[in-house]
């Protein structure tokens, strides 16, 4: 049986970097935590997964905060979710289709999860942090 879905994980990064690109300044972790409903002790495992993809910064300090560190049209959907999750988790599959004697089950499971990773990759490369920001009638601080 195949799945497909969005992890938590990934629809809190999309959160989290929603907010933070909506900010003119830098913006706490905590305000973050607060706009976007994300627990702040996941949102802090988050946000240490996005600052290692490069796509958010982070200033030390009393006016410290956290801050896009790329342009919007630059971040993809693919960098976010490739940043927190691995792709393979977003489709799931069943282990025990292969694993019966029925060569049916391999052949759809292999052919139609490679078409579906590619497709998925094609689209969630073509979607930026600009586009979903714009979606949701926001445009960048």
């Amino acid at each position: 049986m195949i799945s497909l879905g969005i992890t938590v994980k990934s629809e809190y990064a999309f959160r989290i970097l929603l907010s933070i690109a909506g900010c003119e300044k830098l913006t706490s972790l905590t305000n973050v935590s607060k706009r976007t409903n994300v627990p702040r002790e996941f949102a802090e495992k988050i946000v240490l997964q996005l600052r290692k993809a490069g796509i958010v910064k982070a200033k030390r300090g009393r006016s410290g905060g956290y801050e896009l560190a790329k342009d919007p049209s630059q971040v993809t959907a693919y960098d976010i979710m490739t940043a927190v999750d691995e792709l393979d988790r977003i489709v799931k599959c069943d282990p025990d289709i292969c694993s019966r004697d029925d060569r049916e089950s391999c052949v759809v499971k292999n052919m139609v999860w490679d078409k579906l990773m590619s497709c998925l990759k094609e689209t969630l490369t073509s979607v930026t942090l600009q586009d979903l920001l714009a979606a949701c009638g926001r445009e960048n601080k």
